[in-house]
């Protein structure tokens, strides 16, 4: 009878800790704030780079949000791993790149950049991505011209979300084929 009462109470015990743990463990929050300056930042950045007006859309935005999520522990990314797509090819795509730095222990590949708000005064959009991003778009376009088709820049966009104290930043574009309009 002893060993059912301790058992019992191994087993409630584990229970309660479970429930205690999954309390606790949500969602981050991440740092709202923070993350809409970064955001703000980065899309300037690109405006002034493409040099347009563009808001910050909100299909980007949540595209880059969820690249951001799936990659902003990485070690290390693969070229593959820096990019993420939607669209239907043919009239609109949606590209976005998550922003990265290489590595400081070897030079050769890649880490997601990120900043964080205690250390960061004045947030900087990192000027090879956006640089990378602008020639990405601009050989995009040259290339889908070559065949006879015109894409358009329709719209830039900017996502960073903060997980575990560090703000990550993944940007965007929109190009939509007017060959057809």
């Amino acid at each position: 009878m002893k060993k059912i009462k301790r058992l019992a109470a191994v087993l409630l015990a584990g229970i309660m800790a479970l429930a205690l743990l999954t309390a606790c463990g949500g969602s981050d929050p991440g740092n709202p704030e923070f993350d809409a300056k970064v955001e703000g930042a980065y899309l300037d950045a690109l405006n002034k780079a493409f040099g347009t007006a563009f808001q910050n859309d909100d299909a980007i935005r949540a595209l880059a949000v969820s690249h951001v999520a799936e990659n902003s522990g990485a070690d290390s990314l693969t070229g593959e791993m820096l990019w993420k797509t939607e669209g239907d090819g043919k009239t609109m795509v949606r590209q976005v790149m998550l922003c990265w730095e290489l590595k400081k222990d070897t030079g050769k590949g890649y880490v997601p950049l990120f900043y964080e708000a205690a250390k960061t005064e004045a947030i900087k959009a990192n000027n090879t991505n956006v640089q990378v991003l602008l020639r990405t778009v601009n050989k995009e376009i040259a290339n889908a011209d070559k065949n006879g088709i015109t894409l358009e820049l329709t719209a830039l966009g900017v996502g960073a979300r903060t997980i575990g104290g560090k703000t990550y930043v993944a940007i965007g574009f929109e190009l939509t084929n007017t060959t057809a309009q």
